[in-house]
């Protein structure tokens, strides 16, 4: 027992001896690590640094004299510190260890000059790094929580500028800064995007499409809504890049689609977001992409809900005495033969059928509306008449997906 008090009190002599060199070994440190990592001597003031520097050695050796100090808080501040000043935290890692190179190489020269007792360095070199260890434990933690407060921040700054825009709020001045803040250009030609979502809190497009699109220079911003996830895209080569977005759309979406027609100022954006919406109620089945002014029956069956619907009603009255399975098969021909340029073969072959029943089913088609699919204005309102079912349908069937995902 004598023996072990022997050895505490040789190791505090020793702590005290190390504390009374703080600002000689802070000055040492400090200039080390700013020569030896870079990105410290860029990002992180030498005051700082050295103020850091001593609270930790402090700390070190206050633990000597007195066992059950806390001593996270330097740990704690310079974890913060670093993640807020974008240091990397392999930097802030190597930081540490040349800090621990630098005091453990004057530890042992300073146990060596005063003869310390063996066993008495060896209680001294095992607190230094407990505590060292403990130092690396709390600084990662710290510096990952102030790094995803930063990220939340952020991203909650992103989505609060994108309303903006969307609404219209914004002055003139305050939309180029949205737009930097957005890294998005202050020129156009922009697009909106408007994504069906599953359901409130769900996203409409894949993870990732951001990224993906950024990869193919189109920078993109997004929001979440209850009922659609909104994105504003820069396209600063029209031509080439709106259909890869539409594709990329296709590819990654959950649901309906819709895009707004080209526009140069971020002024316009909350009258592109309408017309986006417009375009999306046209969107008639998952992973379709409409672009207004693109797909123009599309856009006008959306266009005015109420009228549209009972125009089509009216066009299709005929049906309504059939069965609901055989009025699909007929209105499913009639987008075949819509969709593959009335080609009654191409039609055939979409539909695993034979030309003959493709035929058959448009004459009966032309009989129950009173419409022939020879005469271009005939045509023009049952292509009317299709866009607006196939829409309400749509309508339908996330309805009773919404409904079953909300009973589970």
């Amino acid at each position: 027992m004598a023996d072990d008090d022997q050895v505490d009190a040789g190791a505090e002599a020793l702590a005290a001896r190390m504390l009374e060199r703080t600002e000689e070994f802070a000055a040492a440190v400090t200039a080390r690590i700013t020569a030896l990592v870079p990105v410290y001597a860029e990002r992180v003031s030498p005051a700082d640094l050295r103020r850091s520097v001593v609270s930790h050695f402090r700390v070190i050796f206050d633990g000597l004299l007195d066992p059950a100090l806390d001593g996270n808080a330097p740990a704690d501040l310079a974890g913060r510190a670093r993640a807020a000043e974008g240091v990397p935290m392999s930097a802030v890692f190597e930081a540490y260890q040349i800090s621990l190179a630098y005091i453990w190489e004057h530890l042992a020269e300073a146990a060596e000059r005063d003869e310390v007792a063996p066993r008495v360095a060896l209680r001294a070199a095992s607190a230094l790094w407990r505590r060292l260890s403990g130092f690396t434990d709390v600084m990662a933690d710290s510096y990952r929580a102030e790094l995803s407060a930063r990220i939340r921040s952020e991203e909650q700054r992103r989505s609060a500028l994108i309303q903006a825009l969307l609404e219209g709020h914004l002055s003139e001045p305050q939309v180029w800064e949205a737009a930097d803040a957005l890294r998005l250009p202050h020129q156009g030609p922009y697009v909106v995007i408007a994504a069906r979502v599953a359901g409130a809190g769900e996203h409409g497009l894949t993870r990732g499409m951001e990224e993906g699109l950024q990869r193919q220079s189109i920078t993109s911003a997004w929001r979440l809504l209850h009922d659609v996830e909104i994105g504003l895209a820069s396209l600063p080569r029209p031509a080439d890049q709106l259909d890869v977005l539409i594709e990329a759309l296709a590819a990654g979406s959950v649901g309906r689609v819709g895009i707004s027609p080209l526009y140069d100022d971020l002024t316009g954006t909350s009258q592109a977001l309408r017309l986006a919406r417009i375009a999306l109620r046209g969107a008639a089945s998952p992973g379709k992409v409409v672009v207004f002014g693109r797909d123009s029956l599309s856009v006008a069956a959306a266009s005015a809900p109420d009228v549209m619907a009972r125009l089509s009603r009216a066009i299709f009255a005929g049906l309504d005495t059939m069965p609901a399975e055989d009025r699909a098969i007929l209105l499913d021909t009639f987008g075949a033969w819509l969709d593959h340029g009335g080609s009654a073969d191409e039609a055939a072959r979409k539909l695993y059928v034979h030309p003959n029943t493709v035929r058959y089913r448009l004459r009966r088609l032309e009989e129950r509306t009173g419409r022939t699919l020879s005469d271009p204005r005939h045509v023009a309102e049952l292509s009317l008449a299709f866009e607006v079912d196939r829409g309400r349908v749509a309508l339908l069937a996330e309805g009773d997906g919404e409904s079953r995902s909300g009973g589970r």
